[in-house]
């Protein structure tokens, strides 16, 4: 009698659920991962709106306005365009971010590039993290403060 060198069904079985197990595993943390690196994008993109809104506003002797509405968790830059066309910047943060507080719902930018002071907070959910911006009187520089 001839001896057969094959795996078992048993032993083929074991294997595959300790490969599926491991799949399983890495596409949760994939899911998690994708949620942290877009939460990262949407800061990262309000601060570098934020900061070429000023820009704009200076470099084109014409005012603009940030709004921050709490309800449907959108960013809105509007800046006084050419000819009178506005251009707008939107945004809707994810949903597991809000804007927690402002000190002003819309906030000026004047034709000369400067702002008021002002306090903006964002929530996150997923990391537990609130993200604070304290925006300086005058050019607008952003101090972000993690905690």
């Amino acid at each position: 009698m001839k001896k057969h060198q094959a795996f078992t069904l048993l032993e083929t079985m074991i294997s595959l659920g300790i490969v599926c197990s491991l799949l399983i595993i890495s596409l949760y943390n994939l899911k998690g991962y994708q949620a942290h690196v877009e939460e990262q994008q949407s800061l990262i993109w309000f601060k570098d709106s934020f900061k070429n809104a000023f820009n704009y506003c200076y470099l084109n002797k014409r005012s603009g306005s940030l709004f921050l509405n709490q309800d449907d968790n959108k960013i809105t830059f509007d800046l006084d365009g050419k000819n009178g066309k506005r251009k707008i910047y939107q945004k809707k943060l994810p949903t597991f971010m809000s804007i927690v507080s402002a000190s002003a719902t819309g906030y000026r930018i004047s034709s000369n590039g400067q702002g008021a002071p002002v306090t903006i907070i964002f929530k996150s959910t997923l990391t537990k993290k609130k993200y604070i911006y304290k925006i300086q009187m005058g050019w607008g520089e952003i101090n972000e403060i993690k905690t």
